[in-house]
Formats: structure tokens, sequence, C-alpha cells
């Protein structure tokens, strides 16, 4: 079985051979047509013909005039011959040369391998489409498929090395005082950390402005204004350089009538209602910064229950729950419930009211970690 290779190849020759056989029977037919005049001219047959339609002097001169013209017919087919040489050399050079390249074209086709050729593809391609084409395989029955695309893909940025402690720190009576610890990898920049009148108003701001780092509700027990000045007295945020020496980021409260140089708040929900703290991180010596966030905060204990949630892609490594405090003055059924899917094989340490996993996963908006009581 002849490869198709071999048999375009063959093809090429043959068409090439085709064009040469072509040439050489034009060439062949004007020398010919060349010679045949040349001969007739040197004959007596003008001549003849002009003196018997004519008369033997008109036959006389034209058979003298006709000698110049033999030598410049002679000039003119050597001259032919010449460049139709040239021309024949040309073409085949040409012809060789296409050939060739051609023979390169194919050889460069052989090491274009499937990885190399899917690697092409995938860098031309957006990610909004790659993320579709993988899920119109894995669900083709499913129509949109945006929702679950935005939370892979999503507009905030993505946090890297993150590790997550939610602690109950002590039970004062009917009060629960809780801390969490965020550790991040991000970019520098600005950190914005706003608070808001209600969980709802929360939740909201947080999907609304993908720019900010934290929002929190405040307790609705106290004033929000004092609330507000509690709550920044309590920010304490780290930041940590390559060559180590953590030193704490201060914050500044943004005026009311300067929030909108930040954010852009949802409808319903007015500037009076947020309080927003900014620190800028914009001027670090790395691209990439080490941030360590506290947040303290109360709340009561027959609220039963403490949670912490992602609000964006990141990469976690490891988080810990804490609410064995919530046990120590009298015995309390614990729970604690991780909704990152199957990490019964992560865990490093489970009891009654604690968790510690080494997670070293991707998590997406929505997953997270709830603790009752």
């Amino acid at each position: 079985m002849v490869p198709a290779y071999a048999e375009r190849r063959r093809d090429r020759i043959h068409a090439a051979g085709g064009l040469r056989t072509a040439m050489r029977s034009r060439l062949l037919i004007y020398l010919g047509s060349v010679l045949a005049a040349i001969a007739l001219i040197n004959t007596s047959a003008p001549k003849i013909i002009v003196s018997a339609v004519l008369n033997p002097e008109a036959g006389e001169v034209v058979a003298r005039s006709l000698s110049p013209v033999t030598r410049d017919l002679v000039l003119v087919l050597l001259v032919s011959i010449y460049f139709e040489w040239a021309r024949n050399k040309s073409q085949g050079e040409l012809l060789h040369s296409v050939d060739l390249k051609i023979d390169e074209m194919r050889e460069d086709a052989k090491s274009v391998t499937a990885p190399s050729t899917r690697k092409l593809v995938l860098d031309s391609t957006t990610p909004e489409e790659l993320v579709a084409q993988a899920l119109d395989r894995h669900a083709p029955r499913t129509a949109d498929k945006t929702s679950f695309v935005a939370m892979v893909l999503s507009q905030r940025p993505v946090y890297d090395n993150v590790s997550v402690a939610l602690r109950v720190d002590r039970v004062d009576g009917e009060t629960v005082h809780v801390s969490n610890r965020f550790e991040v990898t991000m970019r520098r920049g600005p950190i914005l950390i706003a608070a808001t009148t209600s969980p709802p108003q929360s939740a909201a701001l947080s999907a609304a402005c993908p720019e900010l780092f934290e929002v929190t509700a405040l307790p609705r027990s106290t004033p929000f204004i004092e609330a507000v000045k509690a709550f920044g007295k309590q920010l304490e945020c780290y930041v940590t350089p390559p060559n180590g020496g953590a030193r704490r980021v201060d914050f500044r409260k943004v005026p009311t009538n300067e929030l909108h140089r930040y954010l852009s708040p949802p409808v319903g929900i007015a500037a009076s209602d947020i309080a927003l703290f900014a620190a800028d991180l914009s001027q670090e010596k790395t691209d990439l910064i080490r941030v360590r966030h506290h947040f303290r905060w109360t709340q009561k204990l027959d609220e039963h229950f403490i949670y912490w949630y992602a609000d964006r892609p990141m990469f976690i490594s490891g988080l810990t729950v804490d609410v064995r405090e919530t046990m120590r003055e009298r015995y309390r059924e614990v729970w604690v419930q991780a909704h990152l899917g199957g990490v019964e094989s992560l865990m490093l340490d489970a009891a009654e009211g604690y968790l510690s996993l080494r997670l070293n996963r991707w998590v997406v908006q929505g997953h997270g970690v709830t603790a009752i009581w």
C-alpha cells in the first residue's frame, strides 16, 4: 500500500513532467516554423512565384531582398533558443525548490504532536469557553451553565495558600467570644474591609463588590456608630514580606461622602449603612504578599452555630474549627460539618467540637464549614 505522502509526491512529479512536455512541444513548433521559413526563403520558390504573378524583374528583386531576411531569421532563431533554454532552466529550478519546501513542510508536520496541538488550541481559547466546553461534555443535557462558570471564574481575585482558623475563645454566661484567623497569599494593592447593619446587607454587598477583602455584619444590639468604632479598633491585619518580619497594617475609615470612590453599593443599601476601612499595600516590594487577618466578634449562645465560607475561588492549605469552649461549663452536643466534598481522608484531627483538615485543594464560592451546638 502506497502512503499518502508518496502518492502526493508522485502526483507532483507527474504534473511537473506534463508541464515540461507541453513546454517542449511549443518550443519545437516554434523552432520548426522558423527553420521552415529559413528553408523556404533560401529556395527559388519566392522568385518563381513572384515572376509568375508579376514579372521576371520583380522576381529577381524579391530574391535579392530575401538574403538579409535569412540572416535576421537565423539570428532570431539563435536568440529564441537561448531564451527558451534559460526559461526552462529557471522553471526547473523553481519547481525543484517548491518540491523541497513541500518536503520540509511535511517533515515539520510530522513533528507536530498531539500535546503541542492541544496546547496551541488551549492557549488560543478563553477560560470561559474552556469551562463551558468541559461542562458541555460532562453535562450535555443541561442548558444554562453560566452560573457554574461564574463560580469557577469569579470576578474576585483568586487567593492562594489560604489558612483558616475559626475558634470559640471563651463563653461568658450567654455570650460567646469568637475569633477567625484568615491567612492568604494575594497580590499587592489596597485592602478594603466593610461592615454593614445586617447579614442580608453583608451578603448583597459582598456579591456586588468583588474588590472587598472582607464584609461583616455588626451586632444590632449596639448602635451602628458605636459598633463601627469598636470594629475599627479591633481590626487586626498583618503583612509578611518574603524576607520575613511581619508588620501590622494601618487602616483608615473612609468618610461616608467618599464611599463612591471605592465601591458601588447595590440598590437598597444606603451609604450610611456601610462602614468602609481601607489600607494601601500597593507599595510593597513584591507582587505577591502574605496577609494575615484576625477578626473577633461576640454573639449569643442561643444562636447555636458559627460558620465560615469561601467568597471566591481559593486554594486552601489548612482549615481548623475549635468550639470546645462551648462544652466547658456543661456538656453540649457539638457537630462540626465541612461542606467541602469528601474530606474524611484529609482529617488530621477530629473530636467533639474540633476539626483540623490539611486540604491542599481548590474550593469555590459557597464551600465552607459550620459548627453547631
